[in-house]
């Protein structure tokens, strides 16, 4: 049976995100106050969906998740998007991703040719601008 800590995932992507796109990274939801650097800066939020048990034996337990990550892009002056913080939000999620495919770990794994994308715009108080990027994580739990 296929059991592994939905914690452990927002652990492992959050190891990956913070830092590297921005220190502005939360998990689940948009965080209820947003600091100064959220509305300046942007912020990212993981989401993972759910569990696909794909385990065949007892002591190998095999899993998939599909996670979203939702890149909030502050606007420019007037409500125009800011093109450059935009593709730099982009750029540094599209390097995490394929830096994660190429430096697998025993536990966790992206799967090549899932990545989707898609932007909106949103308003929760402050307006943003919400680049997604969503991609398949592989989980592998080998008991001995």
């Amino acid at each position: 049976m296929f059991n592994d800590s939905r914690i452990a995932i927002y652990d492992y992507l959050y190891s990956l995100f913070f830092n590297t796109v921005t220190q502005n990274v939360y998990r689940m939801n948009e965080p209820a106050e947003m600091t100064e650097s959220d509305v300046e800066n942007g912020f990212i939020v993981i989401r993972i969906g759910d569990f696909v048990d794909e385990s065949e034996f007892s002591r190998n337990a095999f899993g998939s998740v599909r996670v979203f990550i939702y890149a909030y892009i502050p606007p420019k002056s007037r409500g125009r998007l800011d093109k450059d913080k935009y593709a730099q939000f982009e750029q540094a999620i599209n390097d995490v991703i394929e830096n994660a495919e190429m430096n697998q770990n025993d536990t966790y794994s992206i799967q090549d040719g899932s990545i989707l994308s898609a932007d909106s715009l949103e308003s929760s108080g402050e307006n943003f601008y919400i680049f997604v990027k969503s991609f398949i994580v592989n989980i592998c739990n080998t008991t001995n």
